[in-house]
């Protein structure tokens, strides 16, 4: 009894609250116009520090262009944080968004929205001292709230060191995690 209790009562303050200030949990159905306007025209980014676990002021993942087409982009990474690190830089990225439609249950359409997945790939330095890592991820909207989309990006990060004529050494494979800004 007392649990349905709890629950009128934060039902009840979920009805009084503006719609401005709740955020819309629907499913999202966007396409690569979309996205172009989220990342590219509302400057919104993603900062990677894994859910709070890392510096906030690194790896920051901007989008300066996304075909409307394809989902192609361009962007840059202020410094990307990798074992080894690699000095704070600002790195191109080049990448994908892929739209992924939502088939539902059996292939039955339902109200979860498209699933977006997210590559990019960025390389800095030479072959000798050089890195190079490649995300591949997925991205989540969360919804709009005061006029700003939230959303979080997961995935996971290979890269590589270069090692001066002795192969790339491979590091194993790192989590990463993000939450999108403006």
């Amino acid at each position: 009894m007392l649990k349905r209790s709890w629950l009128a009562v934060i039902l009840g303050f979920l009805v009084f609250l503006p719609a401005s200030a709740r955020a819309d949990t629907t499913g999202y159905t966007f396409t690569y116009a979309d996205l172009q306007k989220i990342f590219v025209q509302n400057q919104q980014y993603f900062v990677l520090d894994d859910d709070g676990a890392n510096d906030a002021s690194l790896n920051h993942l901007h989008f300066t262009s996304v075909d409307a087409t394809d989902g192609v982009f361009t962007g840059a990474l202020w410094a990307p944080v990798v074992v080894p690190a690699v000095a704070p830089v600002t790195v191109p990225v080049f990448g994908k968004l892929t739209i992924h439609t939502d088939l539902g249950i059996f292939g039955l359409s339902s109200d979860h929205g498209y699933y977006y997945e997210i590559t990019f790939f960025w390389a800095h330095g030479d072959a000798c001292e050089g890195q190079q890592a490649s995300y591949k991820g997925a991205i989540t909207f969360r919804g709009y709230q005061g006029g700003v989309m939230r959303g979080n990006v997961a995935g996971v990060i290979r890269s590589t060191l270069g090692t001066c004529g002795g192969g790339d050494l491979p590091s194993s494979p790192q989590p990463f995690a993000g939450k999108l800004t403006k």
